[in-house]
């Protein structure tokens, strides 16, 4: 399987299954890439990058996910739900050592969560619902400090920062969007009917790893940081999810039903120059599915006049009723 554009081409390898559990999710690689920590069975574990030393750090007794690391490895921030006395339950992001020492928490009130470090670790990207629905902030590592970057009508998830440091990757209603700290104007590299989420950038800030349900379950799809090129690097007949580089850019981290539950699954990356020829072959079905003018225009033509799409629809689905009806009689009578 070949991913193709001008940043050259990627081979997977090879995939291979790290856990044997339930609602496994959110994998995300120690610096050094020799740990993943990862939530499942609504806890948060720690393993090694092979799959053994499994290891329970933080339950609870709630919903716990949506673990990081810290740049030094020390740390793992996460998002658990919390409950106060008389109070309704909420979801907030909390900090603790590697070991599942030393917990605090750092946010409180309104939900917030998806808790990204940025590469320095002075920062920490997250999504909040503070102004009502989910937005992405940053705070400081201490919980303080905290500013909205983004204001649309929809939520946002799964912020990711580029290697730099200076752009924040994220999904909003269906979409992949970057949005540039110093601009503060997001960037739109998705557009289509598709549901594009859980972005992650590869260590040298080229590429953009992401889910997508087009045709039909969740796919893991690799696009460039211009938007152009978007290729499927799985094609399983099961849902594959948020997807996690390693360090060194020779792995990608994810979650795959495709044996039932919902596990940690790597596969290995080889980088490669291929022909172009070849690669436009593989990338053809993305092409058609993706950046189908005539899909965009229906569905802007939908949008922008709703009523008179649903009469066409309404009018095209009695004309093809009529058809078949009068089909059926001619052939009884």
């Amino acid at each position: 399987m070949f991913i193709s554009s001008a940043f050259g081409a990627v081979v997977i390898d090879s995939n291979v299954k790290l856990t044997n559990t339930t609602n496994a999710n959110n994998p995300a690689w120690s610096p050094d890439g020799e740990k993943i920590v990862y939530a499942a069975r609504q806890a948060i574990w720690i393993m090694n990058s092979d799959g053994s030393g499994q290891k329970k750090l933080y339950d609870g007794m709630g919903w716990d996910g949506e673990p990081e690391f810290n740049d030094d490895g020390t740390k793992i921030y996460f998002a658990s739900e919390s409950k106060k006395a008389f109070s309704a339950r909420y979801i907030s992001i909390h900090v603790m050592d590697t070991d599942g020492s030393n917990g605090l928490k750092l946010t409180e009130n309104a939900d917030s969560r998806a808790p990204s470090l940025s590469p320095h670790g002075s920062k920490l990207a997250y999504t909040s619902r503070t102004s009502g629905n989910y937005d992405v902030w940053t705070m400081s590592l201490n919980g303080a400090d905290k500013v909205r970057l983004t204001d649309a009508i929809g939520d946002e998830s799964s912020p990711s920062w580029s290697p730099d440091g200076s752009t924040i990757v994220y999904s909003a209603m269906g979409d992949i969007f970057t949005i540039d700290l110093n601009d503060v104007r997001p960037v739109q590299l998705t557009e289509d009917i598709y549901n594009n989420v859980e972005p992650d950038y590869s260590p040298d800030g080229k590429m953009i790893a992401y889910a997508s349900d087009v045709g039909g379950d969740h796919d893991l799809w690799i696009l460039d940081l211009a938007g152009n090129s978007h290729v499927k690097i799985t094609s399983d007949l099961s849902s594959e999810r948020a997807p996690a580089w390693s360090p060194d850019g020779n792995k990608i981290a994810y979650v795959s039903n495709r044996e039932g539950e919902f596990n940690i699954w790597v596969m290995n990356l080889e980088t490669e120059e291929i022909n172009f020829e070849i690669a436009d072959n593989h990338a053809e079905d993305n092409e058609n599915a993706v950046n189908n003018e005539y899909v965009k225009k229906l569905r802007d033509y939908a949008a922008s006049k709703p009523k008179e799409f649903i009469a066409i629809v309404l009018l095209a689905s009695f004309g093809f009723v009529v058809l078949i009806v009068g089909s059926f009689l001619r052939k009884i009578s």
